[in-house]
C-alpha cells in the first residue's frame, strides 16, 4: 500500500486550526516599531546535542538548561543510542562568547525518542531552588501528562511531586523574570502551556496557572486564569476546568515561552504557528510569532509574525533567555532548536526599535 502523502491543510483540520487567518491574531504593538534579526544563528556544539532547551538564569549567573533526545555537549563521538531523553546542562558566558557543559543528575532519563520518553518543558530558579516541569509523563500507559520536580543543590539531585497535570498543561513552561526570579512583579510564579494534554499538536489557545512563590510544590495552591472582569483585572480560579485562554491564534500555538524584559517593562511571548503550505511531514514549521504585553496574561500586541522565519528549516520551542536581554532592553536572543544544523543550543539575535510618540 502506498504511503499517504502529507497534507498540511488536512493536518490543520485534524488539529482544529483555521488556516483562513492570514493576519497576525493581535494588533501591532504601539511600543515596538520593528524587530530585526541577525542573518545567521549562533550555535554551541554539534548537530545532535539535543533539542527544546528550557532555560533559567541562576543565582550564580549560570544559565541552567535541559535538552531532549540528544547526546549532550560532550557526546559528538558517542553512538546515537547513548542519547538522553532528559539531560541537563549549564551554559556560561554571553553570546556569541558562551559555552556549554553537561550536568549529570539523578533525573537523567535514557533516550526514548519523541513521545516515548520524559522530556523537560520548563525550568525556573527561584530563591536558589530549581523547579522543573516534564512532559510525556506516563500514567497507566498514557504519556499525555506533566509533572513537577525540584532541586535544592542546583540540579544534581531532584525530588518529584506526588501529583501531575492531565486535563491540560501538556507542555508547561515557567514565565522567566530575571536572575533567580529577582524581577518578579508580584509574589507568584506563572506557568504557561498550550491548552492540550499533549506537546505534539498545535492548539488554538494558551492557558496559564499561577502559584505563590512559597508554595510551588503544593498543587492545592495553584490557580488558573479564568478571564478578566469588567475593569480588565484577571480572574483566577482553583478549578482547572474553569480555565480560559490568555492567548488565541486560529493558526495554532506550540511550545511557548514567555520572558519579562525589565527595561521595557514588557513580557515577550514567543511561539510557533502552523503553515498551510508547509511541506512537512514533521509537526514543526519554520514559523515564529512574537508578542508583548504589560502582564504575563496579556492583553497581547504583535511584535513579529512570519511563516518562514528560518526559511525552509524547522524550529521549535522558541524563548528569550532573561540573561541575554541587554541593559536597555533593545537586544534579545531567541533560543530555539530544530533541524537543518540546529539540533543543538541555537540562538538568533533580535534588535528592537521602539516607537517614538
Amino acid at each position: 500500500m502506498a504511503e499517504k502523502v502529507f497534507n498540511a491543510r488536512e493536518e490543520a483540520i485534524r488539529m482544529g486550526l483555521d488556516m483562513e487567518c492570514p493576519e497576525p491574531p493581535y494588533p501591532a504593538s504601539t511600543l515596538i516599531a520593528r524587530m530585526d534579526w541577525d542573518e545567521e544563528p549562533v550555535r554551541i556544539g554539534f548537530d545532535g546535542v539535543g533539542d527544546n532547551w528550557p532555560t533559567t538564569w541562576g543565582d550564580d549567573d549560570i544559565n541552567y538548561t535541559t535538552y531532549g533526545d540528544g547526546r549532550g555537549f560532550g557526546g559528538e563521538k558517542l553512538p546515537r543510542e547513548s542519547s538522553l531523553s532528559l539531560g541537563f546542562a549549564r551554559v556560561h558566558g554571553h553570546p556569541p562568547h558562551h559555552w556549554g557543559e553537561d550536568l549529570k543528575t539523578d533525573a537523567d532519563v535514557p533516550v526514548g525518542w519523541g513521545e516515548n520518553g520524559i522530556k523537560s518543558s520548563g525550568l525556573l530558579m527561584v530563591d536558589s531552588v530549581l523547579y522543573l516541569f516534564v512532559r510525556n509523563y506516563k500514567v497507566e500507559g498514557d504519556w499525555r501528562h506533566s509533572r513537577l520536580a525540584w532541586s535544592i543543590d542546583k540540579g544534581k539531585t531532584w525530588k518529584w511531586a506526588d501529583w501531575y497535570f492531565s486535563d491540560s498543561f501538556g507542555c508547561p513552561d515557567f514565565v522567566q523574570c530575571g536572575k533567580n526570579y529577582d524581577q518578579a512583579k508580584d509574589e507568584y510564579v506563572y506557568i504557561v502551556s498550550q491548552d492540550s494534554n499533549s506537546a505534539y499538536d498545535y492548539t488554538r489557545h494558551l492557558v496559564m496557572a499561577r502559584v505563590p512563590i512559597t508554595a510551588i510544590t503544593d498543587r492545592r495552591r495553584y490557580e488558573f486564569f479564568a478571564g478578566t472582569d469588567s475593569a480588565g483585572n484577571p480572574i483566577w480560579t482553583p478549578e482547572i476546568a474553569d480555565r480560559k485562554p490568555i492567548f488565541t491564534d486560529g493558526r495554532g500555538v506550540f511550545r511557548v515561552g514567555i520572558t519579562y524584559n525589565p527595561p521595557l517593562k514588557r513580557f515577550f511571548l514567543a511561539t510557533s504557528h502552523w503553515v498551510a503550505d508547509w511541506p512537512g511531514p514533521r509537526k514543526h514549521t519554520s514559523a515564529l510569532g512574537v508578542f508583548e504585553a504589560s502582564n504575563p496574561w496579556g492583553p497581547w500586541a504583535t511584535v513579529y509574525y512570519d511563516d518562514w522565519w528560518l526559511g525552509d528549516k524547522t524550529c521549535f520551542h522558541h524563548k528569550f533567555p532573561a540573561k541575554y536581554i541587554s541593559a536597555d532592553g533593545l537586544e534579545m536572543w531567541c533560543l530555539f532548536s530544530g533541524q537543518g544544523g540546529n539540533y543543538t543550543y541555537t540562538l538568533r539575535r533580535a534588535s528592537l526599535v521602539v516607537s517614538r510618540h
